[in-house]
């Protein structure tokens, strides 16, 4: 495994448009929290990286410092496509297979997921470190797909990182209904 690059369990909450671009900002868009562990290796790895990058910069004393891409609580904001220029990440199934297209229009908030996810440094036009979702292997769809580009890894690589494990398959789903957390009665 690549070093700054992290494989674990999350659900997707907030916002999802993982379908099209789409929207204000003409992107594609979902959030994540990470797990206490790889959090603390993520804020580990920041500092290497952010030590690294003072050697790339002229002077690193004037350079402006950006504030890490995850909130005190692990939440992640991750955009990509688009006008934001970054690739998608690949969209496969529990065994590997690509997500069709038409599956990703349907992604909600509490899709259960495994992740891949590179921490990478910059330092224009300030320094800090960024977040790129390479993979996103869906576990169970809460009620989407598409695998176009993931940077390096193709939909081989990202199907042989995370293995196969059960649930979703879109080749064969078990729809279930969701449990509900909205109230059953609505008030005007």
């Amino acid at each position: 495994m690549s070093k700054n690059r992290y494989v674990f369990d999350a659900v997707l909450e907030g916002f999802i448009n993982v379908y099209e671009p789409s929207g204000k900002f003409n992107n594609c868009c979902f959030a994540f929290r990470l797990p206490a562990d790889v959090l603390e290796q993520a804020e580990a790895d920041r500092d290497e990286l952010l030590t690294w990058a003072k050697t790339k910069v002229d002077n690193p004393n004037r350079i402006a410092l950006n504030p890490a891409k995850w909130d005190d609580e692990g939440l992640v904001k991750f955009s990509y496509g688009g006008d934001t220029g970054r690739p998608d990440p690949v969209y496969v199934d529990t065994a590997g297979q690509p997500v069709e297209k038409a599956v990703l229009k349907e992604v909600r908030k509490g899709t259960k997921v495994r992740l891949i996810v590179q921490q990478t440094p910059y330092t224009k036009p300030a320094m800090g470190t960024t977040l790129k979702v390479l993979g996103v292997q869906i576990v169970e769809l809460a009620t989407g797909n598409g695998a176009v580009d993931s940077g390096d890894l193709t939909a081989e690589d990202v199907a042989a990182l995370f293995g196969e494990i059960k649930g979703f398959k879109a080749s064969d789903p078990a729809v279930r209904r969701a449990p509900s957390t909205e109230d059953s009665e609505y008030e005007f």
